[in-house]
């Protein structure tokens, strides 16, 4: 076996944005008639899109490694990573809610949060097992033909995931004036990402409690990706069975399942502070696909 512990730290820079090179600055009115297009740099042109390059982010990050060589049947390797991203850009990639949203496009540095990418906690492991029946195993090894051709030659495989969550932002739409984010009044003293009494559950994955509509002529005071959506935990787990025919050929069975525990797989609960209804902080869905899946397989090798 072998025991692997490591740092790793990176600094991004010339990451891709495309900003309004036009914008308009964020202005708390309650005059209607004050637009994004009067408070533009050059009022006469309107929006200019393209690309830029000052993006950056940094990462920090602690990483553990358990590797076990095969011996007496048994090989894995366990991997477990803390670590923590942030950047002032993002991607759509990353399938993170509000990931690539701008505060103030007068000033990138004020969108300096946690990364779309940025998952805490990692751990993951994966195994082989050729389980020790039949004949020259360690049970077993003198079983006749046929019983060791029931008991013996199966192998079981298995990939364990358990992450948490991706960043993601609460939403508003209740600001006064001309603001290129609209963000929720945060109560004061209060964790954005606290989990309600009684613990997280779809109904109330945070506690909604700690939001409130954004302040008069203000863009609210919450920042973004301040909250993380649900984590990941997944067993994939299979059994394979070898026939052996001669040393050439050979008949394998393999029974197949993912997501083995029909654990949860939900999407990120609902963020938009504005909806009047019940719905707030609630999670109504899980990810397609992430249902439990069985198959079974028979294959000739030679």
């Amino acid at each position: 076996m072998a025991l692997e512990l490591s740092y790793i730290g990176n600094h991004s820079s010339h990451q891709l944005l495309q900003p309004d090179f036009n914008n308009c600055i964020n202005f708390g009115t309650t005059n209607s008639s004050i637009t994004c297009n009067t408070l533009r740099r050059s009022v006469e042109i309107g929006g200019i899109s393209g690309t830029a390059t000052w993006g950056f982010g940094n990462y920090h990050g602690m990483t553990a490694k358990l590797d076990k060589r095969l011996s007496m049947g048994l090989q894995f390797t366990t991997s477990y990573t803390y670590g923590h991203a942030l950047a002032n850009s993002g991607t759509t990639l990353s399938n993170s809610p509000g990931c690539c949203n701008v505060l103030d496009p007068t000033n990138y540095n004020s969108s300096y949060a946690n990364a779309s990418w940025d998952i805490r906690h990692n751990l993951s492991t994966g195994f082989n097992y050729d389980l020790p029946f039949g004949r020259g195993r360690t049970y077993g090894a003198n079983l006749n033909r046929l019983v060791s051709a029931l008991v013996g030659n199966w192998q079981l495989n298995g990939v364990l995931t358990l992450h948490t969550g991706q960043p993601v932002t609460i939403n508003s739409n209740g600001c006064q004036g001309v603001w290129n984010r609209c963000q929720p009044e945060l109560v004061p003293g209060a964790d954005p990402n606290a989990a309600p009494a009684g613990g997280r559950r779809a109904d109330e994955w945070f506690d909604t409690a700690n939001f409130l509509p954004p302040a008069p002529l203000t863009g609210g005071n919450l920042g973004l990706q301040t909250n993380y959506g649900p984590p990941t935990r997944s067993l994939d787990l299979s059994i394979f069975k070898d026939f052996p025919f001669t040393d050439r050929w050979r008949m394998q069975f393999r029974a197949e399942s993912f997501n083995l525990a029909n654990t949860p797989q939900f999407n990120a609960a609902n963020l938009d502070i504005n909806r009047q209804d019940a719905n707030f902080g609630r999670i109504t869905g899980t990810q397609p696909g992430s249902e439990r899946h069985i198959q079974f397989e028979l294959r000739l090798q030679f």
